[in-house]
């Protein structure tokens, strides 16, 4: 089944060619990024949902209303085809396996973005892709995709992962609303890895980040080790969290973790996990310390 559509927004001419799978920019997307680019919605390089708008009917005016639409839509820039596709769900995962590599959201929907989207590579994730690493990006999203399609869900619960993932990133959130994100994030991921190499035992829930980082050779942070003074930190900021509605002590909002970056190191580990999750298993970044607050470059030609 031949498929292609059109998606958005990358602000820069994107090409590959990889098997049945081919990427190429629209004529108008220079001028499509300058628009977006000069557009009053953005703010150091992110564009946040526009105001909702409300016609007047007795004036006939238009008028801006005090708060956003939350989802909105940008300019498509590049199209997508594959030769041999299964469906329309075939493409639309590997745009969100190659969002997750590129480090922003690419969408063919005409809203495909909710509160604010990043208009630059690599905004949402701790790495940028190197080389002709893009090619390899949509081969591994094809290539899952094609070993797990009779399990509609494993593409599912990395989509969901990666979602989760990019919402935390938004430079309005709260500490404990990047939390939340971010361990919705890492359930996903587990329940992925779980799906995939069905572990031995039951796996308690204050135990599932270490399993993953044993079956993937992560190294384990000191807040998820069950071995640590004290226990798994996460697990108890999560559960008074989501059961208490009580971060660090306080009400929602007023109180922040302080004893490490701890959103920063999740945001690290996800990272890791869905790298590894997609088949890059091997790849010298899964294993490196997700304490490093470098911005790290990944190569995925060697998988």
């Amino acid at each position: 089944m031949n498929t292609k559509k059109e998606f958005g927004f990358y602000p820069h001419p994107l090409c590959i060619e990889e098997g049945p799978i081919t990427v190429s920019p629209l004529s108008d997307l220079e001028q499509s990024a300058k628009d977006v680019l000069a557009c009053n919605s953005v703010e150091k390089d992110w564009f946040y949902a526009p105001h909702q708008q409300i016609s007047e009917v007795m004036s006939g005016k238009v008028r801006d209303l005090p708060y956003s639409s939350r989802v909105f839509g940008l300019p498509k820039t590049h199209w997508i085809e594959h030769d041999a596709a299964t469906g329309e769900n075939h493409l639309d995962f590997i745009l969100w396996v190659l969002s997750f590599f590129v480090g922003m959201r690419l969408t063919p929907d005409e809203a495909g973005f909710l509160d604010a989207t990043p208009l630059k590579p690599g905004k949402l994730v701790g790495f940028i892709l190197l080389g002709s690493s893009h090619s390899h990006a949509v081969r591994l999203a094809d290539d899952f995709w094609l070993e797990n399609i009779n399990d509609p869900r494993r593409a599912q619960r990395f989509v969901a992962a990666v979602h989760a993932l990019f919402l935390s990133q938004n430079p309005q959130l709260l500490q404990f609303e990047r939390f939340v994100y971010l361990y919705m994030a890492i359930d996903a991921c587990y329940s992925l890895a779980a799906s995939l190499f069905p572990p031995q035992k039951t796996c308690r829930h204050y135990r599932r980040i270490e399993w993953m980082c044993n079956q993937f050779n992560v190294v384990t942070p000191a807040w998820a080790n069950p071995a640590a003074p004290g226990g798994v930190k996460v697990s108890a900021i999560r559960n008074n969290t989501i059961h208490e509605a009580l971060y660090m002590g306080g009400p929602l909002g007023f109180e922040i973790y302080t004893e490490c970056n701890l959103v920063l190191q999740m945001q690290a580990l996800v990272c890791r996990l869905l790298v590894a999750l997609i088949g890059g298993i091997g790849l010298a970044y899964v294993r490196s310390p997700v304490t490093d607050r470098q911005i790290q470059g990944l190569d995925l030609k060697g998988i």
